[in-house]
């Protein structure tokens, strides 16, 4: 996504899931993901991540099936606001549309599972946005969800 982007916060879940939908739509190469591998199944992954994240501020905007992540019993997280939005940044020329609190729980079949999400360096810093700066950054609360 170009660095030139529209951020805002919303609580409108068809535009949230139109950013996730939008990035299964993508080939993997062209998703801005990065990934985390949890020891733990998809299902208990799901549960710590859960936890840490409305431990640490967040709250869980939407939990849906993500079969476009390649893996059946995939899980789309979208975390959030405690105050019931998220935030969703559109590209310069209104094309590519994304969710960055989003997160995908994948199982493996070792019984493991990888947490798939968005690349906050591909992302200017919302920083203005008071209630998001005061927030455990994405990548720090997955490390305590996983240990």
């Amino acid at each position: 996504m170009s660095k030139k982007s529209r951020f805002w916060m919303t609580g409108c879940l068809a535009v949230v899931m139109a950013a996730v939908n939008a990035d299964f739509a993508r080939r993997p190469s062209e998703r801005p993901q990065t990934a985390k591998h949890s020891k733990y199944d998809a299902d208990e992954t799901l549960r710590k991540i859960e936890s840490a994240a409305t431990g640490s501020g967040y709250a869980v905007f939407a939990r849906v099936s993500a079969p476009g992540a390649g893996a059946p019993g995939s899980t789309a997280l979208v975390l959030g606001l405690r105050e019931g939005v998220t935030p969703v940044l559109v590209g310069e020329s209104g094309a590519s549309i994304d969710a960055p609190l989003s997160l995908v729980i994948v199982p493996l079949a070792d019984g493991r599972s990888e947490v798939r999400f968005l690349d906050p360096g591909r992302y200017p810093a919302p920083a203005s946005d008071e209630a998001l700066a005061g927030l455990v950054p994405l990548g720090a609360m997955l490390d305590t969800a996983l240990a």
